[in-house]
């Protein structure tokens, strides 16, 4: 009875080695083509970002999820993450300004292309610090010799000279924020003045200590924008929805 001989050692070995390089190769191809997809959609993004918004400086966007190949792919990446530093809008400057970006329509087409002439996002969450330093360099701008400072959740001290008949006098006010159209409106709610006040003279000092604090350094529309006293400054935190960058 005769057996067929087995087949040679080193064959055996030529076909195994074959296959995992097979393997690495389609997983090296694989990596850079995701490599490619998230450098080359963070790019488009990060254009279109800028030139929707007029931004000096480029923000930092990243593209989060599951493999950002298959999101390239179909045209629409789930999570994106956008860090813009400071932005500036005439007297007004935010700082820390970051927004997360979900449901971002980027084409396949305008990702090779390196283009994109519109991005549609679904829902954008911005947050952003207003610095009591920034707060008090705005109200400078405006004529009002004031400063800020926290005195609760929701409420600010305001301190110094304001112009009132019979002159300048040293005033202070605990004030409400509270965001309304687009901006913060900053409303007193206690005057503390050295003697007491007609009631003029008391309108006319809470006129001036009410006034607002425009938000058009914030990247996107504002749907829904909250704000909270914090130790280092206003933080603000702004949503929306339906958001189309570019032209």
């Amino acid at each position: 009875m005769s057996t067929d001989p087995a087949p040679p050692v080193h064959g055996r070995r030529a076909t195994v080695a074959l296959a995992l390089t097979v393997v690495l190769g389609t997983a090296l191809l694989l990596s850079g083509a995701e490599w490619l997809a998230r450098a080359g959609a963070e790019s488009v993004l990060s254009r279109a970002l800028q030139e929707r918004t007029g931004v000096l400086d480029r923000p930092t966007v990243q593209v989060h999820g599951g493999p950002v190949l298959l999101q390239a792919l179909r045209g629409r990446y789930d999570d994106v993450a956008v860090d813009s530093g400071a932005v500036s809008s005439g007297p007004v400057r935010l700082r820390d300004v970051e927004a997360e970006l979900s449901g971002v329509y980027l084409s396949w087409h305008d990702l090779l292309d390196g283009n994109a002439d519109e991005v549609y996002v679904e829902g954008t969450v911005e947050n952003a610090l207003l610095t009591y330093d920034d707060l008090d360099r705005y109200l400078s701008f405006t004529g009002r010799r004031l400063d800020a400072e926290p005195a609760g959740e929701r409420q600010l001290r305001l301190t110094g000279a304001v112009d009132a008949p019979g002159g300048v006098r040293a005033v202070s006010a605990l004030a409400e924020v509270a965001p309304e159209a687009g901006a913060l409106l900053v409303r007193p709610t206690r005057l503390d003045t050295p003697a007491a006040q007609s009631g003029i003279e008391e309108l006319l000092l809470r006129q001036r200590f009410t006034f607002p604090v425009p938000l058009d350094p914030l990247l996107f529309e504002q749907g829904d924008v909250g704000v909270v006293v914090r130790p280092d400054g206003l933080g603000i935190r702004a949503s929306g929805t339906g958001v189309v960058l570019g032209s």
